[in-house]
Parts: structure tokens; sequence; C-alpha cells
């Protein structure tokens, strides 16, 4: 047998306090690339090498060897560094709950049931038609709507055409016995919010909503800026070369839902955001020492900004109508923010890794927000609410941007 036949069968074990677990690894694999494969967090263990013939335990720092590479080397034992059990939470072995109707399913999710008393953790794939993922959504936007308006109320939702907006106002759309009045409204002035007006126009028609487009010098006026001057992508990059738009975009739909809802005499303003969008929020604001702000209600000014949609997630929401979810998926734009990357990389790998933890975490983190409150001045300045006062640098380059001098 050569001798890098030999390597390849070098074992490599997981070591913890409820026993051994060997881990399958390929001869020209890093031990971290075996690692992510199988699932084990690289932190976690501590990698020990027993030398063939016999002798002392070795600490090895590895995590960039192949596996090949160990010479010498009767087993590899990764310890783990805390007497849990790390594949307690494993998908390996997962039930398939059928849909209602298998010929039509549109996706599928994982949810994990625990047992305390047992220390056990079921894992169940859920197979979902469309309807069953209409049913989903309908009942949790159903809930949070009943717990935080009067029936009866005035409600402006912004839209973008895409697969939230879609399923938001199918889940609006059921609430009508109730009387809630439901006002859409969507914002131009960048081309994928551009390209969402004739599909957000075709959602409208076929719940019977007037739709209220907002064309982008109405928006540019909403920021005080002169009519006709130059785009809003061309101003923001001006100013802030290789920031991610979205955050004055966010902003600008927040503008201009809080100003059609003061048209209207409405109290409640909603967006689109979801399970994954409201996390990736409130774990950037965590991690930078500053509390959730509120979900699923947020009051500014006279008006609250509620989040229908805070407990669904994209997958699900994703399969309510398949055909708006590709289109909108189409029309984006890449995002180069390390900020939000990142964020949206750890809430995916939490939602992965421990089925069900991401709507747990959601649910804490409000109970957070509610019981202290972000409270929201306006800036006479800027024109709009803010937290907290916006630092002068950052105030003179925002002030550039809307009034084109050089100076504010």
């Amino acid at each position: 047998m050569s001798s890098s036949a030999m390597k390849s069968h070098v074992p490599v074990s997981i070591v913890t306090a409820h026993g051994r677990q060997p881990l399958k690894g390929a001869p020209d694999e890093r031990l971290v690339d075996m690692l992510q494969r199988n699932g084990v967090p690289w932190s976690a263990v501590a990698a020990y090498v027993a030398p063939k013939g016999g002798g002392e335990l070795k600490l090895s720092p590895s995590l960039d060897k192949r596996l090949q590479e160990f010479e010498d080397t009767e087993e590899i034992l990764l310890y783990f560094n805390r007497n849990v059990n790390p594949f307690l939470f494993s998908l390996n072995n997962f039930k398939i709950v059928e849909s209602d109707n298998s010929e039509v399913q549109a996706t599928d999710y994982f949810y994990q049931k625990f047992d305390n008393t047992r220390s056990s953790a079921e894992v169940f794939l859920k197979k979902l038609s469309p309807e069953e993922c209409r049913l989903v959504i309908a009942d949790r936007v159903a809930e949070t709507i009943r717990e935080q308006m009067p029936d009866g109320g005035k409600l402006v939702v912004g839209v973008s055409g895409g697969g939230d907006s879609n399923a938001l106002l199918y889940g609006l759309s059921q609430l009508r016995a109730s009387g809630l009045e439901v006002h859409p409204i969507i914002i131009k002035g960048i081309p994928d919010w551009d390209l969402g007006v004739p599909r957000a126009q075709a959602l409208c028609e076929n719940y019977g909503l007037d739709l209220t487009v907002v064309e982008e010098d109405d928006v540019k006026e909403l920021l005080g800026i002169s009519r006709g001057s130059a785009s809003l992508i061309d101003r923001f990059e001006r100013e802030f070369k290789g920031d991610d738009f979205e955050f004055v975009g966010t902003l600008l739909i927040r503008l201009a839902l809080l100003q059609h809802a003061k048209r209207l005499g409405a109290e409640f303003i909603c967006t689109g955001l979801n399970l994954e969008d409201v996390l990736c929020e409130a774990m950037f604001r965590v991690s930078s020492g500053l509390r959730p702000a509120g979900f699923p209600a947020r009051r500014i000014g006279e008006t609250t900004l509620l989040f229908p949609l805070w407990l669904c997630p994209k997958r699900i929401i994703d399969g309510c109508f398949p055909k708006y979810s590709l289109q909108n998926y189409d029309a984006r734009y890449p995002c180069f923010s390390l900020g939000r990357n990142l964020y949206y990389s750890l809430v995916y790998a939490i939602q992965s890794q421990f089925p069900g933890y991401a709507e747990q975490l959601a649910r804490g983190l409000s109970e957070l927000s509610r019981e202290a409150p972000v409270t929201y001045t306006f800036d006479e300045q800027l024109g709009f609410h803010v937290e907290r006062f916006v630092p002068f640098p950052l105030r003179q380059k925002f002030l550039r941007m809307v009034l084109d001098t050089s100076v504010a």
C-alpha cells in the first residue's frame, strides 16, 4: 500500500463528554474544511494527535493542515471544549412531513421539537404548497395587526412588487372583515424600485387596492431636494462612495409612508421586513451597544411603524407566490456593505444550524425592545425623526448631498 493511501486512513474523531464520534475526511482536505462540512465549529475544538507506536497526545494547531500531511500520526482527536453534545441539534436525521398538496410544492422548511425532560430534539422537514405558505403568512400577519391596531384602522403599506409585498398584501387582504383600510404605496428613484412598479400595480389590482406611485422628484422633495436636479443615486454616490444606498432608501421609504399617512389621517404605516430582516437589524444594534429598536411596532412621532411579517421566514414568504419572488431576485443589485453582509450571513447561519431558534431569538429581542422602547425626536435641520444626534461630519455629508453645496 502506498504512503498516500495509508495517510488517507488516519482516523479523525470528535471527543466529547458524551463519547466519541468519527468524522469523515478526504486526504487532500484541510482540517478546517472537514470540520465545516461536518457541522463542527472550529472554535469549539482543540486538535490532539496520537503518534504512531504510542506516546503522549500532542496539541496541534493545525486548522490549515491537510489530512494527508499529518506525518506519523495514528489518530487525530478533536476535543470539544465544553461538556455539551454538539450533535444534539444535528440535521442529519429528520422526518419529512408531507404537504397537503404533494403535487404542488413551493418550498420546505426545517422545524425542531425540543423535549428538555429527555434532552432530545426531533427534526422535521415540512413540505409546503403555495396555499400552505399563504396560510402561515396570513396567520402571522393577522396576529400582529390584531395586537397592534384597532378594528377599522387605516394602514399605509410600502410595497415593492416582490414576493414580500405580495405575501404581505395577501395577509392584509384576509383582514377586510375587521374593516381594515389598506393603502399601498411604492416609490421610484432607483432602477430596481422602478422595475417593481408594474408588478406592484398588478398585485394591487388583483387585491382591489389603489396603488399610489411616488415619482422620483416627489421622493427628492421628502429630503428637501429641488425637483429636476441630479438623480438620488448620483447624489448619494458623490458623498457616500462605497456605501450602500439601501440605508438612504430605507429612510426615503419611511418618509414617503409618513407623508402619505398624514394626508390620509392614518396613524399606522408598515413595511415588509421579515424574520431575517428584523434579526439582522437587532443583531447589528446590540453588537453596536444599542438597544433593539421596537418591533413589531415602532412609534415614530405621531405614527406607528408596523412589521407584520416579523415572524415570517423569507423562505416561506417566497413560497406564497414563487413567480413574483423570482422576478424580484432577478432585479436585485449587489450589496457591498460589510456590516449588511456580515449580519445577514450570521442570521442565516443560526437559522440553518438551529431550526426554530431564529424565531425564539426574534421573540426575545422583541420583548426587550418593548420593555425599553427607543424614542425618536424630530431633527429640525434634517427634517425627520432621529434616534440620537447625528455626528457633525456625517450630518455635513448628508446635507451636502441634499443641498448641492460644498459647505452645508
